[in-house]
């Protein structure tokens, strides 16, 4: 266990304090990503680090720290998701036309982020979250099953669904 999450585990509010300015963005990103929503978002961030606050004790080193709260994050915005009985998605492959941006004004690419996250609010929360995490978040498909609390397998599947569909939804549009 890293030192920070020791300190944290083992009550040290000082840990707690550089644990949410550490992870505060962070959070906020992914939550914004699930929910689509900025002021539900926020309000999200504040209810991940009181419950992270709440069950540090139970932080162990059998997954980062980062993987822990991203959990709890992605936990509790699919809980609310299904209390609002809202679609929220994640999304993944559109990389090929954003990564010929240098090639398209800054417009150009401001537009097809913009289409993707609308199209993303057609996924499936879970197939959101996944996207997210891999396309903005950059993280490894072990480390997103962790953070979901799922097997690589179905972590790589939801991946593939969310670009398939995601492929569907934008198909016609032009890239760069």
């Amino acid at each position: 266990m890293n030192d920070l999450g020791r300190r944290l585990a083992e009550g040290d509010d000082d840990a707690f304090t550089d644990v949410v300015h550490m992870y505060s963005r962070r959070v906020y990103a992914l939550c914004y990503r699930v929910l689509r929503d900025e002021e539900e978002a926020k309000d999200m961030v504040q209810e991940v680090f009181l419950r992270v606050y709440s069950k540090r004790a139970s932080f162990k080193s059998k997954s980062s720290l980062y993987t822990w709260i991203y959990r709890i994050a992605l936990n509790m915005c699919f809980s609310y998701l299904k209390r609002q009985r809202a679609r929220t998605v994640p999304f993944d492959e559109v990389e090929p036309m954003l990564a010929q941006r240098e090639s398209s004004g800054p417009g150009r690419e401001s537009e097809l982020r913009a289409m993707v996250g609308r199209a993303m609010e057609n996924l499936p929360p879970k197939q959101r979250a996944v996207f997210a995490m891999r396309f903005y978040d950059k993280m490894s498909f072990k480390d997103i099953a962790e953070a979901m609390g799922t097997s690589l397998g179905a972590a790589k599947a939801n991946h593939h669904f969310a670009v398939e569909k995601l492929r569907q939804m934008l198909k016609g549009v032009d890239g760069p």
